[in-house]
């Protein structure tokens, strides 16, 4: 009983429940006296931290737990049933990811984790990747060559790190030759020709 007062399951994560499961499974490594590793422990400490919708889900594995491994056998369902199939999976990384107050390599990782079970070539993730990006920022990569995911994402953040606000291009003056733009641009341009 000693174990029962020592660990903190982390709030329940509907949103991705296998990174819950990884939260609570470091939880119980941390427990003291010592760490929790008996099978039924772990179910009755999720189950008991589980909200009321999400343990509908699972209603016949509580009724009737596996007798070999509750937890593992609870752990699988529960994503299994709570996670997005693999259309929502594909819905979601085609239209749902927004840049936001992200850092491009922020947004890169979530679409990664959401790509990674559907087998989604490189090159298809890099253009979903730039359509998520502001236009001027779009405009900068197009004169990247051999433009790879990570490097996108690399000078993506180095850019919106000297224009914190997205910038929108709007028709350049061609008697203003020194805009903005036009300044960022090559000190990018020049930064990647001396790093390659």
């Amino acid at each position: 009983m000693s174990e029962v007062g020592a660990v903190q399951i982390p709030v329940y994560n509907r949103s991705d429940p296998a990174l819950w499961f990884i939260m609570c499974e470091s939880t119980f490594k941390l427990a003291v006296p010592k760490p929790i590793t008996e099978s039924v422990t772990k179910f009755n400490y999720v189950v008991s931290h589980l909200p009321p919708e999400v343990a509908s889900l699972v209603c016949d594995i509580l009724m009737n737990p596996d007798a070999t491994d509750l937890y593992t056998h609870l752990k699988t369902e529960l994503i299994n049933r709570s996670g997005e199939s693999s259309q929502q999976e594909i819905r979601q990384l085609l239209s749902g990811e927004e840049l936001g107050t992200r850092k491009p390599s922020e947004l890169l990782r979530n679409m990664k984790r959401r790509a990674e079970t559907l087998k989604v070539p490189e090159t298809f993730m890099l253009e979903l990747f730039l359509q998520r990006l502001p236009t001027s920022v779009q405009t900068i990569l197009a004169a990247v060559i051999d433009l790879t995911l990570d490097k996108a994402a690399e000078i993506s953040d180095r850019i919106l790190e000297v224009t914190p606000v997205p910038m929108e291009i709007h028709a350049v003056n061609k008697n203003n030759s020194n805009s903005m733009e036009e300044k960022l641009l090559c000190e990018i341009l020049r930064k990647i020709e001396y790093t390659n």
